[in-house]
């Protein structure tokens, strides 16, 4: 039977993937996307869902997995926002010319603009005109039930082309509604397995989809994706109502009318705003005032002849934007709105709100006053204002206030009880002094540090914070600077291991003469522990939970020492907050690498996480120093290709007394500490022989 649960708009989407019954899930984290997989996650840990979960070093990749796996005939779910999505785009390009019937959430996000954690669709927006169906999503309920529905149209071999479901990031990704969870048999009986038409499966298809399209064809073949969107919009008609007859619950298609019936003008939203918009209507409708609201659910394909239909009944239309088209001084469902009507002799008046722009509410009060406007520009036929822009200034006063110190990095900060970061900053600092640029990919550091440094700090692209810092760099050197200004990366193990190591490892080939600094906290803290590269055997994340199935991170971590080593640079280093002459010792000696231009400078310190390894805050130095002190994190530095260990103790503790006190390892069995006892032995092993050769044979 069918059950009812509050929930927020992530999970319930997870669980429409789950019932669903969705077989490969690629993923990356990025907030307030991330707990969608973190769900499914859990689900395929505790054996509810049989799922591969792939775990990404980012999002082109996750993306590229997507692909792959929708080509070979597997029912594929991903999702992201924001930067992750525009990180994306090269591969969300290619998802439609394959046929992929990929469904991808995304929990819009500001993209770029001052790196806003807010909602609005300038992420979404610009992958419109790709070739994906695009839906925006108002409720909970409606996320979950889109999943369903969304699976079933992209599918159809009418369609076969992947879709976006759009919901608000914060406004309904982390708000609670109730949900109805639909019965798995009843699922089961309006979405069948899929069945891929053409895999990429020799065992199986002699036919597949095949790049290489001749350029005189490519004109033809656009032509006929446009006939394949006149198709999906008659399947998403066919579904909803289908969905409606088997579930209950129905959307309108591509559009839904709200008090529309008499109304002189409507209102135009999408996504979670449609509430409030609806309660704008309401009161208005109690004041004696004929307006309506349209519910636009589908971009792409878009309803142009159901626009044309409302065009006809009404004398003016208001469309509510949360985004603008810079340049054009309009928001983009304002923009196809009107392309839409051009054609009719006989339009109304079409104007345009732009609102709620990097998360800000849209309140029912403005909505009201939106109504009232284009009541009025209906009533007496002329549009003085085209597109309004509606703002809250901050109050007077409201800016930051600053404290006048010596020291480079002020007092407090936004961190967690017993973060060791701003142990490290602080340290870094003190060597450095003011005359240092920070280059910060997102991470931890970026929300909570940069706010409180008084030098430059540059909150830089995920993949690509190393090229900032290149370009920053040889800006310097051209202006003979380079010897004055130390240039630095400060990196979580995510944007160094991870996503970052592309744009480090070119800069290290090239002999960049800049320094980076990974704190490595050995998760994806900043989105709310994710795995990582760098996330130790068994530990437990929220991406790989220890379930009746999962029993935590089941590979080791990576050796990013030795991936550095293998670029043949003049320094790196490992370094603990525990051991603070060591560090600054080395932060003082890859300054003077840096500043000699002998090239790269590679720093790796690890940074305890109390929040995500789950120990009491006030022990962040205890367990670094017993990380050294079991050899789980070896001190040891490696100068022109000469390796030493800097701290040997006489004899290891034994590696139980480290994990004991990190709840992340709370689930490890008898066998699994003998397991990392073992790796740690051969680690320190491997170690001790590479310091006893000298001069590392490569170098």
């Amino acid at each position: 039977m069918s059950e009812f649960d509050v929930m927020p708009g992530n999970k319930a989407v997870a669980h429409g993937v789950r019932l669903a019954r969705v077989e490969v899930i690629p993923i990356f984290p990025i907030t307030p996307q991330t707990t969608i997989v973190e769900y499914l996650g859990e689900f395929i840990a505790n054996g509810e869902l049989d799922a591969e979960y792939i775990q990404s070093e980012g999002e082109h990749t996750c993306m590229g997995m997507a692909v792959g796996a929708s080509l070979a005939g597997a029912r594929t779910f991903t999702a992201t926002c924001s930067q992750g999505l525009a990180y994306m785009h090269e591969v969300v390009a290619q998802a439609p010319s394959y046929r992929t019937p990929i469904v991808m959430a995304i929990a819009d996000r500001t993209l770029g603009w001052y790196w806003s954690l807010g909602p609005d669709y300038s992420d979404i927006m610009p992958e419109l005109n790709l070739g994906w169906l695009v839906n925006f999503a108002e409720s909970n309920q409606e996320c979950l039930d889109m999943v369903l529905q969304l699976y079933k149209i992209a599918e159809d071999r009418r369609v076969l082309l992947p879709s976006m479901l759009s919901l608000d990031g914060f406004y309904l990704s982390y708000s609670y509604e109730r949900v109805g969870i639909p019965d798995q048999e009843l699922v089961d009986g309006f979405l069948p397995p899929y069945e891929a038409p053409y895999p990429v499966d020799p065992t199986i298809s002699d036919r597949w989809p095949s790049a290489g399209i001749p350029p005189p064809l490519h004109t033809t073949y656009r032509r006929l994706f446009e006939e394949v969107m006149e198709d999906a919009k008659r399947v998403i008609a066919e579904v909803d109502a289908e969905f409606g007859e088997v579930f209950g619950r129905s959307y309108g298609g591509l559009i839904e009318k709200y008090r529309c019936d008499d109304a002189d003008a409507v209102l135009v939203t999408m996504g979670s705003m449609t509430t409030a918009a609806r309660r704008a209507v309401d009161r208005l409708r109690a004041e004696g005032e004929r307006v309506g609201l349209v519910k636009l659910r589908f971009m792409r394909p878009f309803p142009t002849a159901e626009f044309r239909e409302i065009a006809g009944e009404v004398d003016a239309i208001g469309v509510v934007d949360r985004v603008v088209l810079h340049g054009t001084g309009g928001g983009s469902a304002f923009a196809d709105v009107k392309s839409a009507l051009y054609s009719l002799e006989d339009r109304p008046k079409v104007m345009n709100f732009v609102t709620g722009l990097g998360g800000e509410d849209i309140p029912i009060d403005d909505l009201v006053a939106m109504g009232r406007k284009v009541l009025r520009v209906a009533s007496t036929g002329r549009l003085e204002k085209e597109v309004e822009f509606i703002e809250h200034p901050l109050p007077k006063g409201a800016e930051p206030i600053r404290l006048d110190e010596e020291m480079p990095i002020y007092p407090g900060s936004d961190g967690c009880a017993g973060c060791g970061s701003s142990i490290i900053i602080r340290h870094l600092l003190k060597i450095l002094g003011p005359n240092t640029v920070i280059v910060n990919p997102p991470s931890c550091s970026g929300v909570n540090y940069s706010g409180v440094v008084r030098v430059p700090w540059i909150l830089a692209n995920y993949a690509a914070a190393a090229g900032y810092e290149t370009g920053i760099y040889r800006a310097f050197k051209h202006k003979g600077k380079a010897d004055k200004i130390y240039v630095t990366g400060f990196s979580g193990d995510g944007g160094t291991v991870d996503i970052g190591l592309q744009a480090i490892s070119g800069a290290a080939e090239r002999g960049e003469s800049m320094m980076w600094v990974c704190y490595d906290n050995e998760a994806y803290m900043n989105t709310g522990i994710q795995r990582s590269s760098s996330t130790p055997l068994f530990a437990a994340t929220t991406s790989t939970p220890a379930g009746t199935v999962w029993k935590g991170k089941p590979q080791k971590r990576k050796n990013m020492i030795l991936i550095m080593a293998a670029h043949r640079i003049p320094y790196i280093a490992t370094a603990s907050l525990a051991y603070l002459p060591d560090l600054e010792r080395k932060i003082r000696k890859a300054a003077e690498v840096t500043r000699s231009g002998k090239g790269m400078a590679y720093l790796h310190i690890q940074q305890p996480c109390a929040t995500g390894w789950y120990f009491p805050p006030e022990k962040t130095v205890e367990v670094g120093r017993l990380a050294v002190q079991t050899g789980a994190w070896p001190l040891l530095e490696i100068e022109d290709g000469v390796l030493r260990l800097n701290v040997k103790p006489r004899k290891l503790k034994p590696i139980e007394e480290y994990l004991k006190l990190q709840r992340r390892f709370r689930h490890l069995s008898k066998e699994q500490i003998a397991a990392i006892q073992r790796e740690v032995d051969k680690d320190w092993k491997s170690w001790l022989a590479l310091e006893k050769m000298g001069k590392l044979p490569w170098y």
